[in-house]
């Protein structure tokens, strides 16, 4: 399992590097073309924000969870459509940026978060972080299972009864 040194070293090289090609709210979790070539990259992945942000159920004033929020872009497509959103990463300098472009975001890992934390949600959204919360080592160890239940567990803490969960991943 990478230690927080590996991860702040992996995220501030890309800090530097996505940011100067991607933009402001830099995306690298795929996009969302729905068969449409013509679009850009950009229009693409905004289409994908939009498409998670329908996926759980989002109306003006929802507040919304993004774990592992990277540089932001979820949490700026909630902005922009009204909401409020609460990031966490665990790159602090996700995290400084986040916060430079006024996101709400926290360096915590999701395994660490009760709903006393933050409160509840209306919706839960993940992007392209599902695939690392577990570890080759507790792969190894059998705990594969045990942590994603973990995970759907704590989604069905902070959020009610009818909220729902967005969570994209790569295999």
């Amino acid at each position: 399992m990478a230690d927080q040194a590996q991860v702040q070293e992996t995220y501030d090289y890309w800090d530097r590097l996505i940011q100067i090609n991607l933009g402001k709210f830099p995306d690298f979790t795929n996009a969302f073309y729905n068969g449409d070539y013509s679009l850009t990259l950009e229009q693409a992945q905004k289409a994908k924000h939009e498409y998670a942000l329908n996926g759980v159920g989002f109306e003006k004033g929802s507040r919304v969870l993004d774990i592992g929020c990277g540089w932001g872009p979820v949490l700026n497509a909630v902005r922009e459509r009204g909401g409020a959103g609460v990031g966490i990463s665990l790159s602090p300098r996700q995290i400084e940026t986040c916060n430079r472009f006024g996101l709400e975001a926290y360096l915590k890992d999701w395994k660490d978060i009760t709903v006393e934390d933050y409160g509840g949600f209306d919706g839960v959204i993940s992007v392209g972080a599902f695939e690392h919360f577990c570890s080759v080592e507790e792969y190894l160890e059998g705990r594969q299972t045990e942590i994603y239940q973990n995970f759907f567990n704590l989604c069905h803490t902070l959020l009610p009864e009818e909220g729902r969960v967005f969570l994209q991943t790569s295999v």
